[in-house]
């Protein structure tokens, strides 16, 4: 079983940087695992800061470029499975999902989940290793609903703790799959069958939205027994 640890929201300073990634390579369970980089739904525009920090804390990085008319199945598969730990950066994820399908990147995503190799992100490359995505991709800023890779039986939210996605907690009443809502600063790591939530100053916290029952709200910090044997 894989490792999913979604990144919603954690801001580039110094010191939060550097906690993330402490905290990804701690899961890995390797001293010096190799970090790849795929910046799909920033149509592949990249901050070369995020592998410098990887690099410095000893692993070997690399990027997955799906947009360049160089990029081969073969290419995307030897990548992924030589990664330990796969970086998705925010962005579109209608876009990151149409990519994905397109070059057959989502099956080696799948592939990679079943192997172990532990896979995060921030806000799009948060959302998109569940069933559903919450997304502002639509004409015009609006929202919309997003199918994705379905590793887990969720839709996902970012920044929850922001005014423009709280449109969420209603939003989520016209699906038929319960809901996550993720805050900024706040990390929901999904490890065989266990969860918890990992956070840059110990108050943010992920929200879950029960389809079972009329979508009543849970704070996971208090209920993680919900995604419990996933």
């Amino acid at each position: 079983m894989g490792k999913v640890m979604p990144l919603c929201g954690f801001s580039d300073e110094f010191d939060e940087i550097w906690a993330l990634a402490f905290k990804a390579r701690e899961i890995t369970g390797k001293n010096h695992p190799n970090f790849l980089l795929v910046p799909t739904p920033a149509f592949d525009e990249y901050n070369r800061g995020t592998l410098n920090c990887y690099h410095k804390l000893g692993c070997s990085v690399d990027t997955l470029l799906l947009t360049r008319d160089y990029m081969t199945e073969e290419t995307i598969k030897e990548k992924m499975e030589w990664a330990d730990m796969v970086w998705v950066p925010g962005g579109n994820v209608k876009f990151l999902m149409e990519t994905w399908k397109k070059t057959g990147a989502d099956r080696y995503m799948r592939e990679a989940f079943e192997d172990g190799t532990m896979l995060f992100g921030t806000s799009a490359g948060s959302m998109c290793w569940f069933r559903e995505a919450y997304d502002n991709c639509a004409p015009y800023d609006k929202k919309m609903f997003v199918e994705c890779l379905g590793l887990f039986p969720y839709c996902v939210c970012p920044h929850f703790n922001s005014e423009n996605w709280k449109s969420f907690e209603e939003d989520i009443k016209t699906r038929s799959i319960s809901g996550l809502a993720i805050e900024d600063g706040a990390a929901l790591c999904l490890i065989d069958g266990k969860n918890s939530i990992f956070t840059s100053h110990g108050t943010e916290t992920v929200w879950f939205f029960d389809a079972d029952d009329d979508f009543k709200k849970y704070d996971l910090r208090q209920h993680p027994e919900i995604l419990e044997n996933l």
